[in-house]
């Protein structure tokens, strides 16, 4: 996996952006606008002289895909006044289709505009893009591509103030190319302009949400910012994480297309589609930042509402993408798709990870019976000691850990893409999750005696953890807890209450957080310990979830620990913790769900009627379904990004926002298709709309696992907006 821009890249971003700071501030946006129908020819000619209406003529400056979309990306953050996606296209297709040469250089150095349709002639009078300006316009028509020069048209009163018009292109025009590569020329274009639409889209959004997150630091009321209340910076944090994804998504869809993916034919309606929504939510929730004077025409940010709301709209309702996108996944409808390049990015979890995970999937295939796979169980009740033993025999359970200490010394990638498999092949990997969290920490901060006698046992499957964070009256607050731990000679005795202690029924040990200075502030007074669960002061109590799935209270009452098993210095629990919290909080645990609810959906549908028909063949059905795959391929892209920043060391805290819009989008899509499958869902199953049962069950306890969203939601704001702590 590669997220980084090469320098070539870099420069070529940092340029541009650079360039529309001052050739499109928003002085000049509102003078084009107000002035030239929403056209800047001055800065169109600068456009030219930059080469950016060139840069995707096959042969000029070998520009790929992914590079035109950083340029695009950059011109939605200022919402550059002119045509710039369709005009690099129509200069694209105009060189591809063997234009009229003249027509081509005049494009490529702004001395001309020429923009392109959005929809085939035949529809008659259609809303063209940059057509009040135009000189001249391409149409599909039929198998024909045709150039229409003489053009009137006029840019009426409109959302955006662009210079748009509505123009009726039938039976115009020059035949500029006619046969079917043609055609197939045109409509990869399109699916271009859908990927660069979304990039210039994913760039207004989150200029609009920055420009909310200075605002919310400035604006006082009730004697504060109102960047401190989290009434304001919690929507703020959720919009965040919806326009990181849209701007992956853009990037992911180029990459996806580029490697021939097994979703590239949809990548693009896909990533429209996200970009739209996400755009259009990310606007109206910053102009709300900005209360009554997000209304005022003195304000840049409804200069934001009106564009973003525009570019969403301009092809149609955005659903209809969801439509097209379903299709092709499940109806093996084709597309043409444009060449991008090598983009230089790539997605997923990369070689040696795939690697260890082909080799786990074959260890499981051969190791898992009939009757394991008949019996097997999601939670702490699915797991077996002896498949646990025998992964541990062939270091297949902590692939990230050091050989020296049971693992195989590779990445997080590894382990991330081995948890998929145990996913897809139905064994539970909660043991695994949480003995992984709290084997690094071992390593880290433990003592020679517990790396000794306790690491090497969970690397070879003998024992489990468990975590002993939350109490009965602190949840993710976990530094409120009251379980006290008093030196007592070379040992500790602790006293108090656990709640949420899953799986102590079966580990060995629980790494609990207890109050060792009473006096000292909150955070300062608490140290982490591995406490020996068989001490005859400990007590479990079942408690059942309507997930069923067991979970336990766990009682201490004068346990006594060595102090060789306190993990860390005294009162340095806040380091160990957020050691600990860093692994927990990588957002990665519910995108397998997700995507099992999404193949669940399609099985239903596939098998399912609806009026008189396969389910899976109602555009309303499909574009259900097709939504939630497209969340569920956020959640992945998030989820890689946060995997991706951390070995690079710089998260941004990546991993909250990963867990945040994973648990919150598997929540959404989790609860409508089970209503999309009802009645049929009301049965319970392991298949089709019997599994959507359980995972819209599951899904309601994934925004509390590992801290609430409302914990990763103040996390996001304070990281990604600068924000203030919030209450």
């Amino acid at each position: 996996m590669n997220l980084s821009l090469s320098e070539d890249q870099t420069i070529l971003a940092d340029e541009f952006r650079k360039f529309f700071a001052s050739e499109s501030a928003m002085e000049r946006v509102r003078a084009a606008e107000e002035k030239m129908g929403g056209f800047d020819p001055e800065l169109w000619r600068s456009l030219g002289e930059m080469g950016a209406l060139a840069m995707r003529i096959p042969g000029e400056d070998g520009f790929g895909l992914f590079e035109a979309g950083l340029v695009a990306f950059e011109a939605g953050r200022q919402l550059a006044s002119g045509p710039l996606v369709e005009a690099i296209l129509a200069a694209r297709l105009l060189a591809q289709l063997g234009g009229p040469e003249d027509l081509i250089a005049l494009a490529s150095t702004g001395e001309a505009v020429v923009t392109l349709a959005l929809h085939e002639a035949a529809v008659g009078a259609q809303i063209v893009p940059g057509g009040a300006v135009a000189d001249a316009i391409l149409v599909l028509s039929g198998d024909e591509v045709r150039l229409v020069r003489e053009i009137v048209g006029k840019a009426p009163d409109n959302l955006g103030g662009q210079p748009l018009a509505p123009i009726d292109l039938s039976d115009k025009g020059e035949i500029l190319a006619s046969d079917g590569d043609a055609r197939a020329a045109f409509l990869a274009g399109l699916e271009e302009w859908k990927i660069l639409t979304a990039a210039w889209m994913a760039g207004a959004g989150l200029r609009a949400l920055e420009l909310a997150g200075e605002y919310a630091k400035e604006r006082e009321q009730f004697g504060r910012a109102i960047a401190t209340f989290q009434a304001v910076a919690h929507p703020l944090a959720d919009m965040a994480a919806e326009m990181t994804g849209a701007d992956l998504a853009w990037r992911w869809a180029v990459a996806e297309v580029a490697q021939g993916g097994g979703k590239a034919a949809a990548a693009a309606p896909m990533a429209f589609w996200f970009a739209a929504q996400a755009s259009s939510q990310a606007v109206y929730r910053a102009q709300h930042t900005f209360g009554g004077y997000g209304l005022a025409l003195e304000y840049d940010i409804q200069l934001y509402v009106r564009r973003a709301r525009a570019a969403a709209a301009i092809l149609g309702d955005p659903r209809d993408q969801l439509i097209t996108a379903g299709r092709r996944l499940w109806l093996d409808e084709t597309a043409a798709l444009p060449e991008t390049g090598h983009p230089g990015i790539e997605f997923g979890y990369g070689e040696a990870a795939e690697a260890f995970a082909q080799e786990t999937r074959e260890f499981f295939q051969r190791e898992l019976t009939d009757e394991y796979r008949a019996n097997a169980h999601f939670s702490y009740d699915g797991h077996d000691w002896d498949l646990n033993r025998k992964m541990g025999e062939a270091r297949l359970l902590f692939p990230s850990w050091p050989e020296e200490f049971g693992g195989r010394g590779l990445d997080d990638l590894a382990t991330a893409a081995a948890l998929q498999v145990w996913e897809d092949e139905g064994v539970t990997s909660h043991s695994q999750y949480v003995s992984n969290l709290v084997g690094h920490s071992l390593i880290h901060f433990g003592s020679d005696e517990v790396k000794r006698d306790i690491v090497p046992r969970l690397a070879k499957g003998e024992i489990i953890s468990c975590l002993g964070f939350s109490e009965p009256h602190s949840g993710s607050d976990v530094f409120a807890a009251k379980t006290r731990a008093r030196k007592d000679g070379d040992d500790w005795i602790i006293d108090g209450q656990k709640m949420w202690t899953s799986g102590a029924n079966l580990a060995h040990h629980a790494f609990l957080l207890a109050r060792t200075d009473p006096d000292a502030p909150k955070h300062k007074g608490m140290t982490v310990f591995l406490v020996p669960l068989d001490d005859p002061g400990v007590e479990i109590h079942p408690v059942h979830t309507f997930q069923d799935e067991r979970t336990n209270a766990t009682f201490y009452e004068n346990v006594r620990v060595p102090d060789s098993y306190r993990i860390g210095p005294v009162n340095g629990g806040l380091q160990v913790m957020g050691f600990a919290l860093m692994i927990e909080q990588g957002g990665g645990g519910f995108v397998g769900p997700h995507r099992h609810a999404v193949e669940s959906a399609v099985e239903w549908a596939r098998e399912a009627s609806r009026s008189g028909r396969k389910a899976i063949e109602n555009p309303r059905v499909l574009e259900r379904i097709a939504a939630a795959a497209t969340r569920n391929t956020v959640s992945y892209l998030l989820y890689w990004r946060a995997l991706w920043l951390k070995t690079q060391g710089t998260d941004r805290a990546a991993g909250p926002m990963s867990k945040l819009y994973g648990s919150e989008a598997l929540l959404k899509d989790a609860v409508d298709l089970f209503e999309l499958a009802a009645p049929d869902t009301l049965l319970r199953g392991k298949h089709g709309a019997r599994r959507l049962e359980h995972e819209m069950r599951h899904a309601s306890v994934t925004t509390v696992y590992g801290g609430t969203s409302e914990v990763h939601r103040s996390q996001v704001a304070e990281a990604f907006f600068g924000l203030p702590k919030s209450r």
